[in-house]
């Protein structure tokens, strides 16, 4: 089965193809640039691996949350690769895809993403399963969880604004007093693209069927030319 995935969600593009000969995988800190660089490195993988867009059979692309243009385009290139092809595409949440490789660790996976207002895109997860809701919130909301429902080993923290995160954390510790202890996964600035291809495969082969023709991103907010026209 060959499948391409795509991760448009963040500033850190990246794309993965798996065919049954091998994986390979391109990424790009692309910032505003997806639009550029998307085609061009779908392009590249399918060249590297003797690959023909006719020769896919699945194509995978971020739900969200996260960038709202990124995830426009990451929807807008599946939909008219898999109507051209005719073959399913399939759209797996991005919190998801961010606590996949870490579903093994015996403490809870904190995957976070700047939603900028000071509110961040998180989720909780515990080996592999989700806790909370998929939260647009400031984390504040993420302390008094973890804070609630205390867990004895490192608060493994990922996703493109870990870092950042980690600071803003250690600030509440002096204020609050907390006493969590947090850990910054070491790749926290990678793509997420080969995740996401082993979610849609799983989902695929336990479902025998794509996402809707209908589905679309999970904005979790209104965007901000939304809020200006009072929608």
């Amino acid at each position: 089965m060959n499948i391409l995935a795509i991760d448009t969600a963040t500033d850190i593009l990246s794309v993965a193809l798996e065919t049954n000969q091998d994986l390979w995988f391109m990424e790009s800190d692309a910032g505003l640039h997806h639009s550029e660089r998307l085609l061009s490195m779908i392009d590249a993988v399918l060249s590297q691996s003797n690959t023909k867009k006719e020769d896919l059979h699945l194509l995978a692309c971020m739900e969200g949350p996260g960038s709202f243009t990124g995830l426009r385009i990451g929807f807008a290139t599946v939909k008219g690769m898999a109507a051209a092809l005719g073959i399913p595409f399939i759209a797996i949440p991005t919190l998801d895809c961010m606590a996949y490789s870490w579903k093994l660790w015996p403490g809870y996976v904190l995957p976070v993403i700047d939603a900028k207002k000071n509110c961040y895109f998180w989720a909780c997860f515990s080996q592999g399963k989700r806790l909370t809701e998929y939260m647009d919130a400031p984390l504040s909301d993420a302390l008094s969880y973890l804070q609630n429902n205390p867990a004895t080993s490192p608060v493994l923290l990922t996703g493109p604004d870990a870092e950042k995160a980690q600071g803003l954390f250690e600030q509440d510790f002096v204020q609050h007093g907390a006493s969590i202890q947090f850990i910054r996964d070491c790749w926290f600035r990678n793509g997420k693209a080969k995740e996401l291809l082993v979610l849609a495969k799983n989902r695929f082969t336990i479902e025998g069927r794509g996402s809707e023709d209908s589905k679309g991103p999970m904005y979790l907010r209104k965007s901000d030319a939304e809020l200006s026209r009072g929608e």
